[in-house]
């Protein structure tokens, strides 16, 4: 597999991948203030197609963490990276489904707005009403008023919840990567990365 299909995160521990422990950063160049999991799921969601499958997960650690059984250490590591994208595809579901509950309920008071809005609207646009109030409340304010009812809810039904879905394919696509481990000889501070070219 090219590299250029490789999400790579640099962890100082296994349990980097899951948790971090923040005072860890009184004592230690190298530690994390976000866990490697967070920067993997943060990097794939930026690319420009998210829900594109394919390529796999490299984690590189200190040698000394890898020991003698690195392909454990790496099932290990891709066991709980499963794990926690399902968490969060359950924590983005409940998301989803509280947007969808609120855009119903914005309805309710929402249509009887728009009705009444409307209604206004075309009662100014009758031919004996003067122009200027014909401009002012019957193509102005009542018919704003009257969008006002529907907007949020329409909105929020078909425009706020998209990137809840972006989230929801991302770690679909993060749960179902292969993971490998590599040695890392360096303690050198690094993040994530997307080696597929595909950040912008």
């Amino acid at each position: 597999m090219s590299r250029a299909e490789e999400l790579v995160v640099h962890l100082g521990r296994p349990e980097d991948l899951l948790t971090v422990e923040p005072t860890d950063l009184f004592d230690d160049d190298v530690a994390r203030t976000v866990p490697g999991a967070e920067e993997l799921f943060e990097v794939l969601l930026a690319r420009r197609r998210p829900g594109r499958a394919g390529g796999r997960v490299v984690v590189t650690l200190p040698a000394a963490d890898l020991g003698t059984e690195p392909d454990a250490v790496a099932a290990r590591l891709a066991a709980g990276l499963r794990r926690w994208c399902t968490r969060r595809l359950e924590s983005v579901g409940r998301d989803s489904g509280l947007q969808r509950r609120l855009a119903v309920a914005a309805l309710r008071p929402g249509i009887p707005l728009f009705l009444v809005g409307l209604l206004f609207s075309t009662d100014f646009l009758a031919p004996d009403v003067p122009e200027f109030f014909q401009e002012l409340l019957g193509n102005g304010v009542f018919l704003v008023i009257a969008w006002i009812g529907l907007w949020y809810p329409l909105d929020s039904l078909f425009f706020a919840r998209l990137p809840l879905k972006r989230q929801r394919r991302a770690l679909e696509v993060l749960r179902a990567m292969p993971l490998e481990a590599h040695p890392r000889p360096s303690a050198e501070r690094v993040v994530a990365r997307d080696a597929s070219g595909d950040g912008g």
